[in-house]
């Protein structure tokens, strides 16, 4: 399947089911909604304190909620999903754990090289010297596992098992199929859309928590249906 044929399915998929659409939207103010809240409480606040326990629950229901998304693209289905809070939240804790058997490596790097270049401890002119070398070498190690976790991430929506999703020769042999430049063009769109949405709920904060909420209804409802279902249409056969 082409890029072309990816977004627009994606894109047009939220669409599919409204009435799905705006859950997952109250599903992503429940997920930000220490923010909400401290824009009318203040961060301090002991509610805005209970509400990112809440929140920080919630996400790992939207993380796992993702994967059924997935599936979903990967089936070639334009059903949207329902939510299921106690699998969900199960398929959320181990997704986090695929990402981050797959992110730590590039953390890890990217510290060394930190040290290797002398950035860590060194003065501002130093750094600025540095930054460019190092820059480079994290964004090209960040892509790379980047690639393999959108793969990843596909293989557990299948099988649901964390050993599948990190069976890095397998998903290898994956990227392969599917076309690293195609995977890297996908990802660029998905993070252009992401920047789009921090800096929308960067403007909308002028409007105390209404303007965080409709945002996280309208375009983060949007985001999570569109971009995980791509994910599962790029992966699928």
């Amino acid at each position: 399947m082409g890029l072309g044929d990816i977004f627009s399915k994606s894109f047009s998929y939220p669409f599919s089911d409204l009435t799905k659409y705006l859950m997952v939207g109250l599903g992503m103010i429940i997920c930000d909604l220490d923010a909400s809240l401290g824009e009318i409480f203040g961060q301090d606040s002991f509610i805005v304190i209970i509400a990112f326990i809440i929140a920080v629950l919630f996400s790992f229901v939207v993380a796992g909620y993702t994967v059924n998304v997935t599936k979903r693209g990967i089936d070639n289905s334009k059903e949207i999903p329902g939510f299921d809070f106690k699998n969900n939240f199960i398929d959320g804790l181990k997704l986090f754990v695929v990402f981050l058997f797959y992110f730590i490596i590039p953390i890890i790097i990217t510290l060394v090289l930190l040290f290797m270049f002398g950035v860590i401890g060194a003065g501002f002119g130093h750094i600025v010297g540095s930054l460019g070398i190092w820059a480079v070498f994290a964004l090209i190690i960040f892509i790379v596992f980047g690639i393999l976790g959108v793969v990843a991430q596909s293989r557990y929506a299948i099988s649901h098992s964390i050993g599948y999703a990190i069976n890095i020769g397998e998903v290898v042999e994956d990227v392969k199929r599917i076309g690293i430049l195609k995977i890297i063009l996908f990802l660029i769109v998905e993070h252009i859309l992401l920047i789009v949405y921090v800096l929308i709920l960067g403007v909308v904060t002028v409007v105390p928590a209404i303007g965080t909420m409709i945002t996280d209804v309208i375009l983060g409802g949007f985001l999570i249906l569109s971009i995980n279902y791509g994910v599962g249409l790029l992966y699928s056969k």
